[in-house]
């Protein structure tokens, strides 16, 4: 089972995931992805994955596609830091063609500083 919130003020849309993002909820939270993305305008999207249990392989590959597309993380458990900290160096690889240390990139700061807050 897989709930998700939308929180959005002037600046920001969140996107509150709780649960098991595995199974059918990939479909969903792409779903709600896709109308997130077409509302956003200027506004940053936030992924907000602080109570997310588990994350399947096709979770794991919307994650990616997401995090590539613009979206930012937010909050985070240990394991879902583990599974994004393996997104971002992923995306790096993908996008430039090289290799950057993991936690460099603006998704993994902002990671550290909303966890840092919490």
């Amino acid at each position: 089972m897989m709930r998700i919130t939308r929180q959005q003020d002037v600046e920001t849309i969140t996107l509150k995931i709780e649960g098991r993002l595995a199974g059918e909820w990939v479909d969903e939270m792409k779903r709600c992805w896709d109308e997130v993305k077409t509302a956003a305008r200027q506004r940053v999207i936030r992924i907000d994955l602080t109570d997310v249990t588990f994350v399947d392989v096709a979770g794991r590959e919307l994650l990616a596609q997401i995090f590539a597309s613009g979206a930012i993380a937010g909050a985070a458990n240990v394991m879902i830091k583990a599974v994004l900290e393996q997104l971002t160096s992923k995306a790096q690889v993908n996008q430039s063609g090289q290799s950057r240390q993991s936690g460099q990139s603006g998704m993994g700061k902002d990671l550290k500083q909303s966890t840092k807050r919490s």
